[in-house]
């Protein structure tokens, strides 16, 4: 907070002057702008930050700065790039060549359960359940761990202070 000199009028410190900046607002005080927008949803389809940021008419830096700086940026890629999985998802799934995948869990079931296979059948079934139950668990506990690094990484580009 700034002090108060012996006119009444309040003395600015040099981090609320430098926020002032003419009365132009920060990074963090406006809606993320449309073309940042559009340049997310391009990084969150596979391109590279400088490609994204190139699509849009802006520079690397200036496309970094708002990612570290604004408040919603980095919801908005969380969100854009869990949209594109999903649909990726769901491609693969219908063009699986078992109708769906719950068919094909429902087989590897039935494997297992059905009494006439071979034990080594039956072994290499229970196997493979195992394998993707743990795959499902540790692709869930590496998304929140990679979430926590991106958090981490976007506040040391920003000099932010990071508990750790």
């Amino acid at each position: 907070m700034g002090s108060t000199c012996k006119s009444g009028e309040k003395e600015m410190t040099v981090t609320e002057i430098k926020e002032k900046r003419n009365g132009r607002p920060t990074i963090k005080e406006i809606p993320l702008p449309p073309h940042v927008q559009r340049a997310l949803v391009i990084r969150s389809n596979g391109s590279t930050w400088k490609v994204a940021a190139e699509s849009v008419g802006m520079d690397y830096p200036t496309f970094r700065k708002y990612v570290r700086d604004h408040p919603d940026a980095n919801d908005f890629l969380e969100r854009q790039t869990q949209d594109a999985l999903d649909q990726s998802h769901s491609k693969l799934i219908a063009a699986a060549p078992i109708a769906a995948a719950p068919n094909a869990a429902q087989r590897l079931i039935d494997v297992i359960n059905d009494e006439n296979n071979r034990g080594y059948v039956v072994v290499q079934a229970v196997e493979s359940l195992f394998r993707i139950i743990d795959r499902g668990i540790t692709d869930r506990e590496n998304a929140e761990q990679l979430k926590d690094i991106k958090e981490t990484l976007n506040a040391l580009e920003g000099r932010r202070v990071v508990d750790v």
